[in-house]
């Protein structure tokens, strides 16, 4: 594939039409910019301008005012007569055009003399017009909301319009009088905010700007118009961070800000603290005002640069979408012929890999393409059969040379055939030749076809009959009553011995639904268990019971398995079923004898029970006579011998009792186990001390070996002395004269206490090991010598597995048997959790 460039004509014309218009507007933008500072810069230094010539105005004004104080001070100080005073006064309100009035007030507030005659002996509060200053300096007061003094006296001030009012200018001194130091008296200039306001409108001549004299807490004393407040409202937003105010009292004389001001909207104003006294000139311009002359610039130099861009674009566009036109053109020929290219590749391919034949002739049959199949399969290049008739590739087929003959140009139609092929190592293969007719221009017929080798699917097909065959041989030949049924439940087959146990046909049930010969009860039963294995596929094996067409009641079981098809999902069910009626007879014999035993066993135990309680009254009193006839016989030996032969086989006598009646007991619970924790070494020794004279009396040693620590267990204590006391009364029994019996006890690692009693006797059979532990069974080895009931180790084992233990028997090398009991351990916090 020719490689393609990436730097295409189109591409560099769109490219460079972008290019020119993005510097087209990144230069307008950057004007525009640099417009937008200048036009602020520019609009900064107007205000700043402005503010310094308002600020001169208003402190030559003040200047002005104060210097007419100072002088109307020095006339008055010196006792100059009222009218000389009051002629000056009216002078100097005359010659300053800025003020509303000036008068002369005493220490109570009493108009001693004024340039307007209205004021001219008013009574005012004297706190009304401000703090007064010292004798010999001046103050200016606050914004007073009146026209005049006459304005502020009488007990209801006169109510004037908001904004309405004077600055008053406040010059204190003394007035020669009888004190030594002089009358109190203040001299008082009021100044008119309008005329202040007037010159501030003037100076601005815009009508979008805004300008204020405002005190240093924020009190407007005089303001344009332009303004949102009037001259005498308090804006505390002038004192916040970054506001003029909060900038004049941190000591800035003069600057810049942005934001709000004298007007709530965000403004670009400038600020001009006056000389010598807390007030301030402020100037502003809304920002949005410079916003709109500068989208002015924006629309007369913007607007133009992104027609311009805007043409830029569409003509590049157009040029590149020409060339690109162009280049689809030549690329959408480049790619058609590599198309053509690759296709005719991947033909040849396919034609190579097919395991087919594929081959083409002309209306006689003769071949004029064949693919490499038949190389493959002939060993043979494939020119060899060029021009040969198809039929001698198949040895000949009078079939195949009959598909060619067998149709007229005019009435050709696909024909399909079967044929033989030998190959070269003599195998004979089997072909599916199928051929479709080709008509060309002009109307001359071709054939193209394709031979299929069908020689596996023909083998298969002959094993798939064989298997059909061997499983249908496997189903005829079952001894047990075979079915197999489909999705539907339906029979699809039944062997012979299905028809021997049913009573039905083959003919009859096949395609019929499954248990539809069954009672109602039954065939839900099975018909449920089917759609269950169906769903989930596999194995089932259930018993139910079956009642035959004469009544009769067969128990089966009943075992059923999927088959599934193409995909892998159950399509049917095969079912066995096997009668099991006379095994579930032998089992109900079996539990019916089974519990006639037990209730035989339970009778011989009430039995035993009854009778030994019955024979221990008896025994008591022979027992009570033979000691009474040894005592009185002390004199007559033989007879005393008798008295005690009798007393020691009643004793006997009374042992087996008493043997009986405790089995008897454990067995019944009639007295069960009242466990407690106790530790098992006290009752070891315990023990020991109470068969001393017994040991003593054969000459035998007991040797201990208790656990130093603790042997604890959950246990009745009189019943686990009972059992270790038959374990060592055994084990003395069968011990010879002088042996030794070893006592050990210890805790194992599973916290299980164990207990084992070892003797040097004959020991027990290994066959009788377990037998020993049955109720009056005793070993071969001892039974005849020793005596003894055959209760003893019986009673043990019953005593142990009520307390969740075990005992067992086992021989000692060297001779000699070791019994060995285990009870479960109680470590210390199941102590407590019991306790």
């Amino acid at each position: 594939m020719p490689h393609r460039s990436r730097w295409r004509p189109s591409i560099i014309t769109a490219g460079a039409g972008v290019l020119l218009a993005a510097t087209l507007l990144a230069g307008t933008a950057y004007s525009l910019w640099r417009e937008r500072r200048e036009l602020t810069a520019e609009t900064a230094v107007r205000q700043a301008l402005l503010a310094r010539v308002l600020e001169d105005h208003a402190s030559r004004s003040l200047d002005a005012a104060q210097l007419a104080l100072v002088g109307l001070a020095d006339v008055a100080a010196r006792g100059a007569p009222p009218e000389v005073l009051q002629a000056l006064l009216g002078q100097t309100q005359a010659s300053l055009g800025f003020l509303r009035g000036v008068a002369l007030l005493d220490e109570t507030g009493h108009v001693l003399a004024a340039a307007d005659p209205a004021d001219r002996g008013a009574q005012i509060d004297p706190g009304a017009l401000g703090r007064w200053p010292a004798a010999g300096r001046d103050a200016v007061g606050g914004f007073v909301a009146a026209r005049s003094l006459a304005g502020l006296g009488g007990t209801a001030p006169a109510v004037v319009p908001p904004g309405v009012g004077f600055i008053p200018l406040l010059r204190a001194l003394r007035l020669p009088g009888q004190v030594a130091q002089g009358r109190p008296a203040l001299l008082v200039a009021l100044l008119n905010p309008d005329a202040l306001a007037n010159f501030q409108q003037l100076t601005l001549n815009d009508a979008r700007a805004a300008a204020a004299l405002v005190s240093l807490d924020g009190q407007l004393f005089a303001v344009t118009d332009r303004a949102d407040h009037l001259a005498g409202d308090r804006l505390p937003g002038l004192l916040t961070r970054g506001a003029p105010l909060a900038s004049v009292r941190a000591g800035s004389e003069h600057g810049r800000w942005e934001g709000p001001g004298l007007r709530d909207a965000p403004q670009l104003g400038a600020y001009r603290a006056l000389r010598a006294r807390p007030l301030a000139v402020l100037v502003e311009l809304p920002l949005a005002e410079l916003r709109s002359q500068w989208l002015v610039a924006v629309r007369d130099l913007g607007l133009p640069a992104v027609g311009i861009a805007a043409a830029l674009l569409v003509l590049s566009g157009v040029g590149a979408a020409a060339l690109r036109g162009r280049e689809r053109s030549v690329s959408q020929l480049d790619l058609a012929q590599r198309q053509v290219a690759e296709r005719e590749r991947e033909l040849s391919a396919i034609f190579g890999s097919v395991q087919d034949l594929l081959f083409r002739t002309d209306a006689a049959g003769r071949v004029t393409f064949i693919n490499e199949g038949y190389a493959r399969l002939s060993g043979h290049a494939v020119a060899r059969v060029l021009g040969r008739p198809l039929h001698e590739l198949f040895g000949g087929s009078e079939r195949v040379a009959a598909l060619f003959d067998s149709c007229g140009a005019d009435e050709a139609l696909s024909q399909q055939v079967r044929a033989d092929w030998i190959a070269p190592d003599g195998q004979a293969l089997s072909f599916e030749i199928h051929l479709v007719p080709l008509r060309r221009s002009g109307g001359a017929l071709e054939w193209v076809g394709s031979a299929a080798d069908v020689s596996s699917l023909m083998r298969a097909q002959a094993d798939l009959r064989a298997q059909l065959g061997l499983a249908r041989s496997l189903l005829a030949s079952s001894p047990l009553p075979m079915s197999v049924l489909d999705r539907d439940n339906r029979y699809l087959d039944v062997n012979r011995a299905w028809e021997q146990f049913t009573g039905r046909r083959r003919h009859d049930v096949l395609g019929r639904r499954a248990a539809s010969y069954l009672r109602p009860d039954e065939a839900a039963v099975h018909d449920t268990r089917d759609a269950e294995l169906l769903a989930r596929g596999g194995e089932m094996n259930y018993e139910t019971v079956w009642h035959g067409s004469e009544g009769q009641r067969r128990d089966l079981f009943v075992s059923k398995a999927t088959f599934p098809d193409a995909q892998g999902r159950p399509m049917g069910v095969v079912v066995c079923f096997m009668d099991i009626s006379e095994f579930r007879e032998a089992e109900r014999a079996t539990r019916a004898a089974r519990d006639a035993a037990l209730q035989a066993s339970r009778a011989k135990s009430d039995f035993i029970a009854n009778v030994s309680h019955e024979l221990r009254t008896p025994l008591q009193s022979i027992l009570g006579f033979a000691e009474i006839g040894a005592l009185r016989a002390r004199e007559q030996p033989r007879l005393g011998e008798l008295f005690t032969d009798v007393h020691r086989a009643g004793q006997r006598m009374l042992s087996l009792v008493n043997d009986l009646l405790d089995l008897s007991k454990i067995e019944h619970g009639a007295e069960p186990i009242q466990p407690e924790r106790v530790d098992l070494r006290p009752l070891a020794a315990e023990l020991a001390r109470e068969l001393a004279p017994l040991l003593a009396a054969r000459q035998l040693t007991l040797d201990t070996a208790l656990s130093d620590t603790p042997l604890r267990v959950q246990a009745d204590p009189p019943r686990l002395q009972q059992l270790l006391r038959n374990l060592l009364a055994n084990a003395i029994r069968f011990s010879p004269e002088g042996g030794r019996i070893e006592l050990s006890a210890r805790q194992d690692d599973g916290g299980a206490v164990r207990v084992e009693v070892a003797d040097r006797g004959p020991g027990i059979p290994p066959d009788e090991l377990e037998s020993v532990f049955e109720a009056f069974v005793q070993s071969s080895l001892t039974k005849n010598a020793a005596g003894g009931t055959g209760l003893g180790l019986a009673i043990c084992r019953r005593i142990a597995h009520a307390h969740g233990g075990r005992v067992w028997a086992a021989n000692r090398d060297g001779g000699g048997a070791v019994i060995s009991l285990v009870l479960p351990g109680v470590w210390p916090d199941d102590a407590a959790a019991t306790t």
